[in-house]
């Protein structure tokens, strides 16, 4: 009779009953049992982890300690735990090596993608590594207290370490920790708490009474570029206007909503309540119900924002070019001056790869392409295109607007967007930053909001060049020999010693390329819109050093 069913841990309440239960009906000791039995499922369970990651990370999942992605950092520490437990000379990366090559005939994407799964594996492992030693250090620090469930849930949510390690490391100290066999799901289930406290944060608190309103006829969708309309006046609420058409744009999407004006009447605010859009006016209203208004958008803002939002796309396609196809939507903000998205990804981005995501960005503008925008049933839409038009979540609604920008990226959205890549004109990154696990917060500039980045980057980057007396290129090397002959001279006045005078002259012909700013930053340890006031200060206090040293 087969009695590994008995030890099944999704079916059994009470484990250690059910080893000794099996190795009584083997006549065995239980401690021979376990050592026998736990190292097959210990190698089975690596193979069934390691076969789980490479799917899941092939589709562009990530392991992390936030959402539902925390899953895949589980199984990979358990499996990475089995593997250091028995001193096993296994690298999971080979066993999901060995995978992808068994399934290669049904599943050849599996194979395509394992230097990108690899990496990401990698990455993970020195993790892992890192979480050890900072279990053992914070298990000093607390040793002297009963460790309890939520400290447990604190630990792994806060530091990304796991109640097994907890457990281990305090075994190892002669101390017991008990986890509860239910640890997941207590996290899983505050995760939950939290995305819905936060999705009740994220909604308007205002309420009108719409009732009997039909939802408002949208006039955007299709082009960003007609700015005027008339329509009828549906209800008016103190300031609140509802027509039953419309080609403002409501807050919504990460996108801030259009302005503009209403037949006398400033537009200052746009908002969607079910299917309605609500117009809200800088001032009560003039008109009644039943009025033929004239609107006016703001163009301007309009084509900015339209710049923006077609720009995130564009950005997001250069990211999954640069980074890897496991980089998804995780957020965006498209602003007037600025915008941002956050992108999944396993470490920081790197100033290079920073470069090489604009220059592809910028290409993409150059090639011109045509941003095709439809709208399509839910169930046509995922079947031509898949679950990956979902960036950012999940589309409410029987019919999707799909945005197409052809050959580069699908998505179910419902922003205003260009017609074509070109009209985005040029996109500029500004900075990166992690923002938790798994996610980087990309900023950039698109349009007009970038050109005049540009060009004040420029007209910094003319200053310090004449301040240095230098060509732009030479800026952060000049910049570097000035900080240091700066060093040096301090310490010489310290000491009261001369130096020669060309310890004070600069001469550095080192040329840079790439974020000339960013690199002078760094090097000044300053901000780049300080960068002026910093070489300055230096100078003169060089100088000063110079007229009180120079021999």
């Amino acid at each position: 009779m087969p009695l590994s069913p008995y030890l099944n841990v999704g079916e059994v309440t009470d484990l250690d009953k059910a080893w000794k239960d099996v190795a009584k009906k083997l006549n065995m000791d239980v401690a021979e049992l376990r050592a026998q039995i736990e190292p097959i499922a210990g190698l089975y369970a690596v193979a069934e982890h390691a076969r789980a990651l490479l799917v899941a990370l092939t589709d562009g999942a990530l392991p992390s300690n936030v959402g539902g992605m925390y899953n895949l950092r589980v199984i990979l520490r358990r499996a990475l735990g089995f593997i250091d437990k028995y001193q096993w000379e296994v690298d999971i990366c080979d066993v999901c090596d060995w995978h992808a090559e068994e399934l290669a005939q049904q599943y050849p994407e599996l194979s395509s993608q394992l230097p990108n799964v690899r990496k990401i594996l990698e990455v993970e492992k020195m993790r892992y590594r890192a979480t050890q030693e900072k279990t053992r250090l914070v298990l000093t620090k607390i040793a002297s207290r009963e460790l309890t469930t939520k400290d447990l849930v604190s630990l792994y949510d806060s530091q990304g370490i796991a109640p097994e390690l907890v457990a281990e490391e305090a075994a190892k100290q002669g101390k017991k920790v008990d986890v509860p066999k239910n640890f997941y799901a207590l996290v899983a289930a505050q995760h939950e708490k939290e995305r819905e406290e936060a999705e009740t944060k994220t909604e308007r608190a205002e309420k009108l009474d719409l009732d009997g309103i039909p939802g408002t006829e949208i006039l955007y969708w299709q082009d960003w570029k007609p700015a005027e309309f008339d329509a009828t006046v549906l209800k008016i609420i103190d300031n609140n206007v509802v027509l039953d058409k419309t080609v403002f744009y409501p807050v919504s999407g990460g996108q801030l909503a259009d302005h503009g004006k209403l037949g006398d009447g400033y537009v200052v605010d746009v908002f969607k309540q079910g299917g309605v859009i609500v117009h809200v006016l800088a001032d009560k209203p003039t008109c009644k119900v039943g009025d033929t208004m004239h609107g006016k958008v703001d163009i301007d803002r309009r084509k900015q924002l339209a710049q923006h939002h077609t720009s995130t796309h564009i950005v997001n396609a250069a990211a999954r070019t640069v980074l890897g196809p496991h980089c998804n939507q995780a957020g965006a903000k498209k602003d007037i001056d600025k915008a941002y998205i956050d992108i999944t990804h396993y470490q920081t981005v790197s100033d290079d790869e920073l470069g090489r995501i604009e220059q592809e960005a910028n290409k993409i503008i150059n090639k011109a392409l045509k941003v095709n925008k439809l709208l399509m049933p839910k169930e046509d839409a995922e079947r031509k295109y898949g679950v990956g038009i979902y960036q950012g979540g999940v589309a409410p609604g029987k019919t999707l607007r799909i945005v197409d920008i052809t050959g580069i990226d699908v998505e179910a959205c419902g922003g205003t967007h260009l017609n074509n890549t070109s009209e985005a004109e040029v996109i500029k990154i500004l900075k990166s930053n992690k923002i938790k696990d798994g996610i980087v917060r990309v900023y950039f500039t698109a349009g007009d909001a970038a050109k005049k980045v540009i060009a004040q980057e420029q007209e910094r980057l003319d200053e310090l060049a004449k301040l240095l007396d230098c060509k732009p290129g030479q800026v952060p090397g000049r910049a570097q020999e000035l900080f240091e002959k700066w060093k040096k001279a301090r310490k010489a006045a310290s000491k009261k010693q001369a130096l020669p005078e060309k310890e004070f002259a600069l001469s550095s012909t080192t040329t840079s390329s790439g974020d000339i700013l960013a690199k002078t930053a760094e090097f000044l340890q300053t901000q780049p819109e300080n960068l002026a006031k910093t070489v300055q200060r230096f100078l003169k206090e060089l100088d000063g050093y110079r007229k009180q040293l120079s021999s």
